[in-house]
């Protein structure tokens, strides 16, 4: 059965970069139980520790060093607190604030360090290498608890502010920022593994006509449903962008000349048809520039990208409502 080309949330076929989001910045999770890192003095100690977090639904990874975490943690994705004993005389305990950036996993993470009283000065000393805060001993199950819960939430807020500076507010798609980032790094691998990458460079034709008869609002359903489109046509592991205004790039690794063509052509004719708006249906048609990097050295990524957007007003001189293929 075919997709509603207008469906909101297209499924299935959607590439891994180009689910449509658009985060909610007062959606902080409060509540949802975490997966935590313990590493405890004692066994007896750890024991205890979780019994208390798991006490309230957290998942705990308990480890008596560094050494048995990496092992423990091996393929783990989800973990979002580290709660470690340390003591000021201990430079196995110190290490795990040092080097929690090694592991490219853990590099973001709060840490919940729990001390003696008399080592927290020397320890609070360590609070620019990685520990969010700091417990001294004695203390209390619920002081613990609320420790937890704090840190949990900087966390996710942190990371769903993350995800909102990676996207576009109106369509959902990845922004200019990211693609700017990505583009390098897949021309890069490109090169490696001597595959090609392909790029397109679309414009929506006649767009600020849309704006000016019917209105930014309707000009906004546009850009939705020309995004939504694109998402349903791309292959897993392109990635999809706004770059401004009414422009939007892909980057499809693997792609050579037939299969970025391809791509290029059926988001064309996906155009074709006319889009549902406030004010009635409505046809907005789309002018594309693609082209292959085939690893040429030399070539940097601003020049890449010139080679799509070039091609891009070749097809706009060309008449619009089609795809012109850059010369390589």
């Amino acid at each position: 059965m075919d997709r509603n080309p207008e469906d909101p949330s297209p499924q299935g076929s959607i590439s891994s970069h180009c689910w449509l989001e658009v985060p909610d910045l007062t959606a902080v999770d409060h509540q949802s139980p975490a997966h935590i890192l313990l590493l405890a003095s004692t066994p007896q100690e750890g024991a205890r520790l979780a019994q208390i977090l798991s006490g309230q639904g957290h998942r705990v990874t308990l480890a008596a060093h560094w050494g048995e975490a990496m092992e423990r943690l091996e393929g783990a994705q989800d973990l979002e607190l580290i709660i470690t004993e340390l003591d000021s005389q201990d430079p196995r305990g110190l290490g795990l604030t040092h080097y929690l950036g090694e592991p490219h996993m853990l590099s973001s993470l709060p840490v919940i360090v729990i001390c003696r009283e008399n080592d927290l000065e020397p320890l609070v000393n360590q609070w620019s290498n990685g520990a969010a805060d700091f417990l001294s001993q004695p203390y209390g199950d619920t002081e613990l608890l609320v420790r937890v819960k704090r840190a949990l939430i900087q966390q996710r807020t942190m990371r769903l502010y993350l995800r909102a500076a990676h996207r576009d507010p109106l369509t959902g798609l990845y922004n200019k920022r990211v693609f700017a980032e990505m583009l390098p790094r897949e021309m890069s691998r490109s090169q490696r593994n001597n595959v090609p990458l392909g790029l397109i460079f679309a414009d929506l034709d006649h767009f600020k006509q849309v704006n000016d008869a019917h209105g930014h609002l309707t000009g906004d359903q546009v850009l939705q449903a020309f995004a939504r489109r694109l998402c349903l046509w791309v292959r897993e592991g392109d990635l999809v962008a706004r770059y401004g205004g009414e422009e939007f790039v892909v980057l499809a690794p693997g792609a050579g000349i037939k299969g970025i063509s391809v791509l290029a052509e059926r988001v064309r004719q996906a155009m074709e048809r006319p889009i549902s708006t406030r004010l009635g249906p409505l046809t907005v048609t789309v002018s594309q520039g693609a082209v292959v990097f085939n690893g040429e050295e030399g070539l940097s990524p601003s020049a890449f990208l010139d080679q799509a957007d070039q091609a891009q007003y070749q097809a706009k001189a060309q008449g619009r409502n089609r795809v012109v293929l850059a010369k390589g």
